[in-house]
């Protein structure tokens, strides 16, 4: 997957647990400080705060946690990294829970 530049970039993530009662896999509905960030790492820091989003869960899908970094934002701090891979890390402030590597894109072309 990619990050285009000015286009707007959704963090977007379900997250699941084990219910401790049944140990039925169930939506983790109302988890606080679940943060998305880019970063040159797979674990490390941001790029810069401005890509660094505190995650809400959707009204209708519990357990779905997402937040939007603007394409402004992304031109004005991804710009050096075109045709680079960084890293799209959603975690809960003290953990890393997913890693994705994307590589950056100048425009969106048709099609993409």
């Amino acid at each position: 997957m990619s990050i285009f530049l000015d286009n707007d970039w959704e963090y977007e993530v379900n997250i699941t647990r084990k219910n401790t009662a049944s140990g039925a896999v169930e939506a983790a509905a109302t988890l606080a400080n679940i943060t998305g960030r880019i970063s040159l790492t797979p674990t490390g820091d941001t790029i810069h705060a401005a890509l660094t989003k505190t995650l809400a869960e959707r009204s209708d899908t519990p357990g779905e946690y997402f937040a939007i970094v603007e394409g402004d934002d992304l031109r004005s701090h991804l710009a050096a990294y075109v045709g680079q891979s960084v890293y799209e890390i959603i975690g809960d402030g003290t953990n890393v829970l997913i890693s994705q590597k994307r590589t950056v894109h100048n425009v969106r072309k048709p099609g993409t």
